[in-house]
């Protein structure tokens, strides 16, 4: 028995431990199994929730409480953060709320209450954004200006409406781009004096222009239409009245933008409205101010208005130096007062020549400050000069000192032409020369001087020259009307060019019919008496005579009056 015992003891416990074994991996397992699941389950979730949408974990963007609205006919303009459209009241130019009364039914105040930068809207700057305090009432400004609704009979406009846009002439939307602004209130000068818009003594609103931020815009009495008669370029000056440079983006709807313009003055644009160049005044230091209006004295710079006058066009200025005509003469230049200008055939280098009691019959003649506007018509500017001799300044023409003509001491009277010819040397200034008259030594390419006869010595010669003094010659070779040296190569002919004019004007001591002109390789080469006439190409300076020696004293003689005819 004690065996069998033993036998079933042993088996039992061996069958019974092996049974626990494998309950036990099973329960493993399945615990196993259990948390694989619980891990999945877990993963599973991350994953949802990752790819949940961004919204659930992001916070809104704010709401903006103010922002831009955008109008075909009125451009952008702002509103609140429903599209409701926002006002600024022309009487509020110094920046506080003047709508009192029923006017606050009619127009609500507008209040950003805590704004800040991220509740500004996309084209505003939040720094153009303050808040005003009526009455225990707090207002929204922009650019210093008070912002409302509009509420015809209380009741507010719906959002993108505009029809507050003009009402009363006082009303206007806020918008972030104007160029100008309707301001209206009393005018008070720097005198503490009040003034009507006529500019006597008095009390009444006046409706005019402001800056963006209602500085006080101004014109200037004595500027003409697109002429700024007061900036200099110099700071401290232009400071007491600086121009209001801006170009004419936007304006209040009820003025006419074709009206405002631009001018340049010293590199700067400065508007203008019908023509009336547009300043600040300096001692305007807050905004609404309007203290110019009395500076120097009432009227002198008025306030900018819509219904101001346009400008009075510029005054042609009086030229200093014009053309007159004479039956005889044709064209010759006088100055402003008609009095005619001459020229001294001695004078061909450029320099003056009248000396001594000279100087007393022929005063110089000088356009003091000169400009192109100066100028009379049918001149160029780029024709005249300014030389000084012994300490006075004196104008030239093409060259040539310009003179009046005074005998005795006693100068012409205006439209005269007594000093035409005088001594064969003075001549009238004429626009339209073909040959001028001058007179002086005859010195060579050698620097030796030769008398009219081309022997060697001192002598003043009259002799040809073009209308900027440059000398003129004959080829003792050539015959009547007959070139005999241009070949039509340019270095050959470079060395005597041929005068290549025909005969319009030349000083009237002088037969006009002697002249004429002839086709050399398809230019008119002038002629007198047959001669056909050439410059010397040396000649690089006025009243040079270089030619008279080459290739020897006699070959090449300048033109003069009593040349004989050409030969046949």
């Amino acid at each position: 028995m004690a065996a069998s015992w033993d036998t079933f003891f042993y088996n039992f416990s061996f069958y019974t431990l092996k049974q626990i074994l494998i309950c036990m991996k099973l329960l493993f397992n399945t615990r196993m199994l259990f948390l694989r699941g619980m891990l999945l389950t877990v993963a599973l979730s991350a994953i949802v929730l990752g790819c949940s949408d961004d919204d659930d974990t992001t916070p809104a963007e704010p709401e903006l409480a103010i922002k831009l609205g955008t109008s075909a006919t009125l451009g952008s303009y702002l509103t609140d953060g429903n599209g409701n459209t926002l006002y600024y009241f022309t009487t509020d130019v110094a920046g506080v709320n003047t709508c009192t009364g029923g006017c606050i039914a009619n127009w609500p105040v507008y209040n950003a209450a805590g704004l800040t930068e991220d509740l500004v809207g996309e084209g505003l700057d939040f720094d153009d954004f303050a808040t005003i305090t009526t009455n225990g009432v707090a207002q929204t400004t922009y650019k210093g200006w008070p912002l409302y609704y509009y509420a015809p009979g209380g009741v507010r406009e719906a959002a993108t409406q505009t029809t507050g846009e003009g009402v009363g002439g006082v009303w206007f939307v806020a918008k972030p781009d104007y160029t100008i602004q309707l301001a209206k209130g009393q005018l008070i000068g720097a005198d503490s004096k009040h003034y009507k818009g006529d500019y006597t003594e008095g009390d009444g609103p006046v409706t005019y222009f402001t800056d963006a931020h209602g500085r006080t815009l101004y014109a200037f009495v004595v500027d003409k239409k697109n002429d700024n008669n007061f900036t200099t370029g110099e700071a401290a000056h232009d400071a007491n009245w600086p121009i209001f440079e801006a170009t004419p983006d936007q304006v209040p709807s009820t003025l006419d933008k074709t009206l405002f313009g631009t001018i340049d003055v010293f590199g700067k644009k400065q508007l203008t409205y019908k023509g009336w160049p547009i300043y600040y005044f300096g001692s305007d230091t807050q905004r609404g101010q309007t203290k110019g209006v009395s500076v120097p004295q009432p009227g002198v710079w008025p306030v900018v208005v819509a219904d101001i006058e346009e400008a009075p066009e510029a005054d042609e200025p009086e030229p200093a130096i014009k053309l007159a005509t004479s039956a005889t003469l044709g064209s010759y230049l006088t100055d402003s007062e008609g009095n005619t200008l001459y020229y001294f055939a001695t004078d061909v280098a450029g320099a003056n020549t009248c000396t001594g009691g000279c100087a007393t019959a022929w005063p110089v003649y000088n356009a003091a400050g000169l400009t192109e506007d100066l100028v009379g018509e049918g001149l160029d500017f780029d024709d005249f000069a300014t030389i000084t001799t012994n300490g006075a300044a004196q104008t030239t023409y093409k060259g040539w000192p310009l003179y009046y003509y005074a005998p005795g001491g006693t100068r012409e009277a205006a439209g005269q032409t007594t000093g035409e010819g005088v001594g064969g040397v003075w001549f009238v200034a004429k626009p339209d020369y073909t040959i001028q008259l001058a007179k002086g030594q005859l010195i060579g390419a050698d620097n030796k001087h030769y008398k009219g006869d081309y022997t060697e010595g001192d002598g003043a010669v009259t002799y040809f020259t073009d209308a900027h003094g440059r000398t003129l010659y004959v080829f003792t070779v050539d015959k009547n009307n007959d070139n005999n040296f241009t070949n039509g190569e340019a270095a050959h002919d470079a060395i005597w060019p041929i005068f290549e004019a025909t005969p319009d004007q030349v000083p009237s001591t002088l037969d006009k019919t002697l002249f004429g002109s002839i086709d050399v390789f398809g230019k008119k080469q002038l002629t007198y008496k047959g001669w056909p006439v050439y410059y010397f190409g040396s000649d690089a300076q006025r009243g040079q005579t270089k030619g008279v020696s080459v290739p020897q004293p006699g070959v090449w003689p300048v033109v003069v009056k009593d040349i004989a005819e050409a030969p046949e």
